[in-house]
């Protein structure tokens, strides 16, 4: 029998539920499944792809699917930067270079190098992120992070049913002082008709649940040679971070 090589294991803490999770470093047959991913423009294979590789790198059982956006972001920088290194290299894209006088303004593309280290969950709000959210006095809801697919539902939507469709996806609770209501219990309809009886003001306040949720960031300086151009460049999200 041939010999097996010990893969080391890492400690992660799922920045949604604060959740601890073993992983390892992926292997060549999980670099395999990213870099078909990569050939291709489609980003929905790029997200099936990183989702299946975090299911084989954390050593627990864990819904991959049920994951919320940033949960997914945040598992796959931090493989990546234990698997391949955690130097990613990337590129700012500078309109208006302007070199000696009288030379026409150009585009070009400043190379820099970010350190997935330095990668952290950064909160709209100051430093957190409640999914509670109070309605009147004794009613509120408990409300659970989209994942990728919710997403795409959110940016595909067209009309206010749709609308509210991806909103009662993302109750997962409603409660009135000790009485608790899980919509998973309850027919669709039930779920979309209580959304459809909120005010105007109740409703922002599940549109700024989803508008302030956390999000994978990080901040370099760009610096072009030519025009000593110097931006903080905020780099945040899946697309931006492996585009």
């Amino acid at each position: 029998m041939l010999p097996r090589i010990d893969i080391p294991t890492y400690d992660i803490v799922l920045p949604s539920t604060q959740e601890l999770y073993k992983f390892r470093p992926f292997l060549i047959k999980e670099e395999k499944i990213l870099l078909m991913a990569q050939t291709g423009d489609d980003m929905r294979e790029k997200i099936n792809a990183i989702k299946q590789i975090i299911r084989n790198c954390i050593v627990q059982d864990i819904d991959v699917d049920a994951l919320s956006t940033f949960d997914i972001e945040y598992i796959f920088i931090r493989l990546r930067a234990k698997s391949i290194g955690n130097i990613l290299s990337l590129s700012y894209t500078h309109t208006g270079c302007i070199g000696e006088e009288g030379e026409a303004a150009i585009t070009k593309e400043i190379p820099f190098k970010l350190d997935l280290e330095t990668v952290s969950i950064s909160y709209t709000n100051g430093e957190s992120h409640s999914n509670k959210i109070q309605i009147t006095d004794d009613i509120g809801m408990i409300m659970k992070y989209p994942n990728f697919e919710i997403m795409n539902q959110m940016s595909e939507s067209e009309s206010f049913e749709d609308i509210v469709a991806v909103v009662s996806n993302c109750i997962e609770i409603i409660y009135q002082g000790d009485e608790v209501f899980n919509t998973s219990d309850h027919p669709a309809s039930e779920v979309a008709d209580f959304i459809e009886s909120l005010t105007q003001e109740q409703f922002a306040k599940i549109n700024s649940f989803f508008e302030d949720m956390p999000e994978t960031t990080a901040e370099c300086q760009v610096k072009c040679n030519k025009c000593d151009f110097v931006k903080t460049v905020r780099v945040t999200g899946i697309t931006d971070f492996f585009s």
